[in-house]
């Protein structure tokens, strides 16, 4: 009996977030680069996507690189970019034929110009499935999206399209990176 036969798919959550965190020091303590961890970390996230994708998932967010991040070394940050760009562009095409949906929250602008392109084609190309909305949080922080959310009300209301007594918590998520997608509550 597989694994997938032994759950109850009815009390399958509908959203799944992970922090990719570690990959970098589980690298270190096997005596490798930390690029090797980013490296080994991918076969970990298909089998992830796979997974959830095949037991009915609504969303699963990857939050893959933070606004932190592009503090690390050089060296590693144009690594773990690089490694955006050939994954994406590898598994594309898969995404697709499971008919996975990409959806990209998160400072784009921050990102090197042939990462912001490739993510940015393949969310098109991904635009129309319907089955598992895979969220990548990339150059993001809950504090960046507040900011961003909080600039963005202030400036509707600077130009008269928004007064201070509408803002409320279904106001607020429209400022939101998720308000594009299809987020669940």
């Amino acid at each position: 009996m597989s694994l997938k036969d032994q759950l109850d798919l009815q009390r399958m959550p509908r959203h799944i977030a992970v922090i990719m965190d570690g990959n970098g020091r589980w690298a270190k303590e096997r005596g490798q680069d930390r690029l090797y961890g980013h490296h080994e970390g991918v076969e970990s996230v298909r089998n992830i996507v796979e997974a959830c994708a095949e037991l009915g998932v609504g969303y699963l967010t990857l939050y893959a690189f933070s606004t932190e991040n592009w503090d690390r070394p050089a060296y590693e940050v144009n690594g773990i970019m690089e490694l955006l760009v050939s994954t994406i562009r590898k598994e594309v095409a898969t995404l697709s034929k499971n008919n996975i949906r990409l959806h990209v929250i998160g400072d784009m602008e921050m990102l090197p110009g042939n990462a912001r392109l490739e993510m940015e084609e393949a969310m098109t190309i991904t635009e129309n499935n319907t089955g598992l909305n895979l969220v990548m949080a990339l150059s993001y922080s809950s504090r960046w999206e507040i900011v961003r959310a909080a600039r963005n009300i202030a400036k509707d209301t600077r130009d008269g399209k928004l007064q201070p007594e509408d803002v409320t918590p279904e106001v607020w998520e429209k400022y939101l990176c998720t308000a594009k997608s299809r987020t669940p509550n």
